[in-house]
């Protein structure tokens, strides 16, 4: 008997797991329980064994959907969990305007199959804690900004000192998940290798090493232009009709962004290298905003290449340039 490929779509709500494509099982909704999740293990694993080729497809919802692939890793079905905004617009190409579960879940099986994209693979156990302690830390900082723009408008005196004393609170909560974070990256001895050379190089912190380790574990077996294009910081031509030399970036992933523009607006301060490059590049006539990101642009590629060279920053390097890997590397 010739064996069969199958792409599967699933829709992960707080509540049920929608799928299409499972063989014989048409329409088929599950709980979004341990039960379901060894449901749906259990028939995906034998298709496996039978020698299929099985490929399943779900939307990063939010946390929905990682029990789901971590008991489908553990049944050895690879799993490509995709951003969702993808899955939308690949749907409205094919001229699909309505959104349900089951919609989505018969999408995303069309998404799958059209492009096949590589399966993503389960976080391992202490860098899955520390994404989840990074993103409660970004919910709380989100918080004090609410909480702060909110003080602006209270005028009574009673009123204040309460949003005062919920904004103390906040921030010691997020000064001390800082500290946690740092504290249960060193208990992993590759994990701590990495964050500090990382920090080798002037202007990225202990959250920001702590936040490229996590979000980009690709970090150093990657070449400068696919670090880049991960990061959301490749320029992409958006030439049409007279229009012509305008580059832009887009996509990518936010959080890893997020940390290279600390890194880039710290080492504007205190590293010789990104100093030079953005004083070059402003001299040139471009924009802070531009040069800014081309900072950025040239900190992640440096940050990749000593990741892959495994030789920390050094202070020379600022006038003499980088190791010819990491020069290579920015050139790339």
């Amino acid at each position: 008997m010739s064996c069969q490929s199958y792409c599967i779509g699933i829709d992960a709500s707080k509540a049920y797991l929608d799928t299409c494509g499972v063989p014989g099982r048409g329409a088929w909704r599950l709980p979004n329980t341990a039960e379901g999740h060894t449901a749906l293990a259990t028939v995906l694993g034998a298709l496996r064994a039978g020698g299929d080729e099985v490929l399943v497809m779900m939307e990063a919802s939010g946390g929905c959907e990682r029990e789901l692939h971590h008991a489908l890793a553990r049944a050895d079905v690879p799993v490509a969990v995709v951003n969702p905004k993808w899955a939308r617009d690949f749907a409205r190409s094919t001229g699909q305007l309505a959104k349900t579960d089951r919609v989505d879940a018969r999408m995303l099986q069309a998404f799958g199959e059209a492009t096949r994209p590589r399966p993503t693979p389960v976080p391992e156990p202490l860098r899955a804690e520390l994404i989840e302690m990074l993103d409660y830390r970004d919910q709380i900082l989100a918080e004090i900004v609410a909480r702060g723009h909110q003080l602006k408008h209270l005028r009574g005196d009673f009123m204040r000192r309460r949003a005062e004393t919920a904004l103390e609170a906040l921030r010691t909560e997020a000064d001390t998940l800082a500290w946690m974070i740092e504290a249960k990256l060193n208990d992993d001895p590759g994990l701590r290798q990495r964050a500090a050379l990382l920090r080798s190089f002037p202007g990225v912190g202990p959250l920001s090493a702590a936040m490229l380790v996590v979000h980009m574990p690709e970090l150093g077996s990657l070449t400068g232009r696919q670090a880049a294009s991960l990061a959301g910081l490749a320029p992409f031509a958006r030439d049409s009709g007279t229009l012509r030399g305008v580059r832009t970036i887009f996509g990518g992933r936010a959080k890893v962004r997020r940390a290279l523009f600390h890194v880039g607006r710290v080492g504007l301060r205190h590293n010789a290298t990104l100093k030079a490059f953005y004083d070059s590049l402003k001299g040139r006539g471009k924009p802070g905003k531009v040069a800014l990101v081309a900072c950025m642009r040239k900190a992640l590629v440096i940050l990749n290449a000593l990741l892959r060279t495994g030789r920390p920053w050094v202070a020379e390097y600022a006038a003499d340039g980088p190791p010819a890997e990491a020069a290579s590397a920015t050139a790339s």
